[in-house]
Parts: structure tokens; sequence; C-alpha cells
């Protein structure tokens, strides 16, 4: 089928503020995904975090560890808005320990998962959506550091984010928000996880989540994907040499996270029989990223069944685009988080 006939293949143009970058991009990358997979998270925490200039740094910022069903213990991030709780509990959001968390009861939760292959990463890749959301929106922001493929393959990652969401609800008092009002959130592989954990929970009758917020997320492994369905899928082979994240690249992240395993919808939520009730979207798409058609066939999925979804698209730019802060659209990116999130959250009578 000839390009013309692919109504998204014109956002694979290249970006003309992503050509200077481009070439020392793809050397620093390449060298990452030349390295054993069992390396890539120790070259990855040998990164430095870089946030745009203006990202919100007045945010009260704690860890705490969690036990996990297999009584393995997760490192929790803790983000909140202190002057904006402290103004909505009338003063009274101040000190440490009990006193100060349970004074921010009824604050809404965006539960993170972090973006990296399922592979790699830590909190600090979700840095600047956390501290955006937290700061513009008032919501308690927890960032939750699940294991990691290949030592710990699917359905690890998963379970772990999901037992961090049934620990939050168990324990809202104690950290200061309302069970009943949970954004899920991530990037590329934590998006996988952000989209899923709502599937999830709904098949066990546990209710509290609003919202997902999916940030250039990884939903069907494209020998899965639904050809016979409609929905364009040209991206992945269009853009299959794009920068950080190719055909191959993400092959290899499949590979060693969902090895030999079927089409479980637990890992490919584009394949659920049904998205009904599931909750509102918001689907930010790159336009060079090998995943941009699997996003809107998600999209066009959910709007059938009734369920708002707000898109933002970057036109010209990659996967991951957002890992350089001297981008107009990274700061864009991370606004854009907060708002859709704050809108929601209004929408519900959360007034920040």
């Amino acid at each position: 089928m000839p390009t013309t006939e692919f109504k998204y293949a014109w956002l694979s143009q290249m970006d003309p503020v992503w050509e200077p970058i481009q070439a020392e991009c793809d050397a620093r990358f390449r060298i990452f995904w030349d390295l054993p997979p069992e390396q890539y998270q120790e070259a990855w925490k040998s990164a430095p975090l870089v946030m745009p200039e203006g990202t919100p740094m007045d945010l009260e910022v704690t860890f705490t560890t969690i036990p996990l069903r297999d009584g393995y213990e997760a490192e929790l991030k803790i983000y909140r808005n202190v002057e904006r709780l402290k103004a909505m509990s009338g003063g009274s959001y101040e000190g440490e320990g009990e006193k100060q968390k349970s004074a921010a009861a009824g604050a809404p939760l965006m539960l993170v998962a972090h973006g990296g292959g399922w592979m790699m990463g830590d909190h600090a890749v979700e840095e600047g959506v956390c501290r955006y959301t937290a700061k513009e929106t008032g919501a308690v922001v927890v960032s939750v550091n699940y294991r990691l493929a290949p030592k710990y393959r699917f359905p690890q990652g998963l379970n772990d984010y999901y037992d961090a969401f049934k620990w939050c609800k168990a324990n809202a008092s104690t950290l200061g928000i309302n069970p009943s009002m949970i954004i899920t959130c991530g990037s590329s592989a934590g998006g996988n996880l952000a989209a899923v954990l709502p599937i999830m929970a709904r098949d066990q009758n546990e209710g509290g989540i609003i919202g997902q917020l999916l940030n250039s997320p990884v939903l069907c492994h494209p020998k899965y994907f639904p050809r016979d369905k409609g929905y364009e899928y040209n991206s992945f082979q269009q853009n299959k040499n794009s920068s950080i994240l190719g055909e191959q690249n993400m092959l290899n992240c499949w590979a060693e996270y969902y090895p030999n395993t079927g089409p479980d919808v637990y890992a490919n939520p584009l394949l659920v029989d049904s998205v009904k009730g599931l909750p509102p979207a918001l689907i930010q798409i790159s336009g060079l990223d090998p995943l941009r058609d699997e996003e809107f066939a998600y999209a066009d999925r959910l709007r059938e069944a009734g369920i708002p979804v707000d898109i933002e698209v970057f036109p010209g730019l990659p996967h991951g685009f957002y890992t350089f802060p001297q981008l107009e659209a990274t700061t864009k990116y991370f606004k854009k988080s907060a708002a859709w999130v704050k809108k929601l959250l209004a929408s519900k009578g959360w007034d920040a």
C-alpha cells in the first residue's frame, strides 16, 4: 500500500528541531542498545537526570518501601505540593509523619510506572511528569519502582504495579489520598502497565481508577496486532530505524519481558475483548515512533465504546523525545500531562 494511503504516515516527516540532535542521539543509543540486556539497567543509572528549565522543584519528595505479595519490598517515591495541600487543609498541613499526611486526606492519587522497555529505568524517568502534575494539580503522585526484566519477566512488573495500587488504596489515610480518585500514568513500557492496570482492576472488581495517562505506551506486540480490524498499522515498519527506539529495539524488549507467550491481554491491552468500564484517557503520541499506530488504534477502540479520549500528537519526533530537555516539545509534553489531569480532576469535583 502506498504511503499516501496511510493517514498517519505524514507524522513521520522529521521535525526540523530534531535534525541537529539526531546524530548525537543515535550514536549514544547505538552504544546502549549494543549492550547485553543484563547491563541495560547499570548503563541507565550512569545517565544524568536532566529536566527542562522551569520544572517545579518546590515539592515535598519522600520515599518509602512497601511489601508486595511475595514479600519483596518495592520502593515508592512520593511527590506532594505542600503549599497547595496546606491551603486546602486550612493550614494544618505541616510537620512530619501522620499529622502531615492525614491533613491532605481526600487528595487524588496519580500512580506512576516508569518507562524503560520493562528492562531499565527508575523513578527518574518520570521525574518531569511527576513534578509538573503534583505542582499543578495538588494530587499526591506516587512512582513505583517495579522489578525489571530479564531477571523478572511478565507478569512480575505488572504484578508489582498492581500490588502498589492495592497498597495505596489500603493505606489511603496514611498517604492522605482518596482511594476513589486514582489515575494511572506511565510512559512507554510504563504506559503499558498504566493501560493494563485499569483492565486488571476492572476484571477483579477493584474500583477507584478514574483516568489513565498514557504517554507513548506499548499496547500490542506486532505479532498479535489485529490487522483484520481495520486499524492502520504502518508505523512499526515506517519508523523501524527511528531514533531512540527502532523496530528491532522494541522486539528485543518484548523478547526479554514477554518471551514465548501468546496474546495475553494483560501484556497487549489493545487485544482486550471489551473496553467497557475503562476510564477516560490521554494518549500522547510521537509521529516518528514505531508504536504510533497501535496508540491510535487503542484510542479508536476506547472512543468506539464511548470512552472519552484526548490525543496529543508530536509530529516528526521520536519515541522518548522528552528525554531531551532542550526541546520545547518536552515542556509541552509535561504541561499537557498535568493540564489533562487537572481538567479530569476538576470534572470530579477536585478544585486545584
